[in-house]
């Protein structure tokens, strides 16, 4: 028999977090269901959000509810700090958590990290000074840092971005890179690179409105962007970021936005108050 489902948490774009009893934890998408008969009332998305366990599978107060097997065998499995990433943004999309700054996403993410790993974490670090101050300037920082497992684990995020469209790419490229820095250099076993934003210009390859850049158009951070193995990341400086530095992509890397809904100008526009970057995993 397959494992059973023992908890879950509505996403936004009507995904299911959901953890099942051998301990792996699922996203379930459903949105196929959303045409079909009784299921038609999950539409409703302050509905949909009112799920829960019912038995060993999930269900509704109307009585929708899906095949457990279904939920475990259709279900994308992911590890377990992805899955608090994910349980981060849905409370923040879901008013659950008031974020107002990346440092307040950062401390939503770690307090539930450290709630969950507690007796695995030997080290925890905010603002860690782990990078080579001749290599990325002397008030470089990592923003997370955490020793799970025996693990050496390094987290950049991006919250939101900035207005100018040059500056919200070089950021998030910039943080890409110096955690393939870190890793390269052997200062991390592993880094995760969480984004959640509301700037249309982050997800979209082209703006049709607003500013337009101008500069540095090999900087992408578009649904579906990618950076090749065995490449370098662009070089090239805006405003007060660097990110001059030339660093190998280790593996490919893809911008795969969550969240998401073309509005009427066929532009990419979040579901909710934030579209979120499925981890990029270095």
């Amino acid at each position: 028999m397959n494992p059973r489902v023992k908890s879950v948490k509505p996403l936004c774009d009507y995904q299911l977090l959901l953890e099942f009893t051998n301990d792996e934890v699922g996203i379930y998408d459903c949105k196929p269901l959303l045409d079909c008969g009784v299921f038609k009332e999950l539409q409703d998305v302050n509905y949909f959000k009112q799920v829960s366990i019912v038995g060993d599978t999930v269900a509704w107060i109307n009585e929708q509810d899906i095949c457990p097997d279904t939920l475990y065998l259709e279900s994308i499995m992911v590890d377990e700090i992805t899955a608090i990433w994910y349980e981060t943004i849905a409370d923040v999309n879901n008013d659950v958590d008031f974020c107002s700054s990346e440092a307040t996403l950062v401390f939503l993410f770690g307090c539930r990290l450290k709630n969950k790993f507690q007796s695995r974490i030997t080290k925890i670090e905010l603002e860690y000074a782990i990078y080579d101050t001749k290599v990325w300037g002397k008030n470089a920082r990592l923003d997370f840092y955490v020793e799970l497992d025996s693990q050496k684990i390094g987290f950049e995020f991006k919250y939101k971005g900035n207005r100018n469209t040059t500056d919200t790419h070089i950021n998030a490229i910039h943080d890409l890179k110096r955690l393939c820095w870190l890793k390269t250099n052997q200062k991390i076993d592993k880094g995760y690179f969480l984004y959640a934003t509301d700037i249309k210009s982050a997800i979209n390859e082209k703006c049709r409105v607003g500013r337009k850049r101008t500069k540095h158009l090999d900087f992408i951070t578009h649904n579906l962007a990618k950076y090749k193995t065995s490449a370098t990341f662009p070089v090239g400086k805006t405003g007060s970021t660097a990110s001059e530095q030339v660093v190998n992509v280790l593996h490919d890397i893809i911008f795969d936005w969550n969240g998401w809904k073309l509005d009427n100008s066929n532009e990419l526009v979040p579901i909710d108050k934030y579209a979120w970057l499925t981890p990029i995993i270095i």
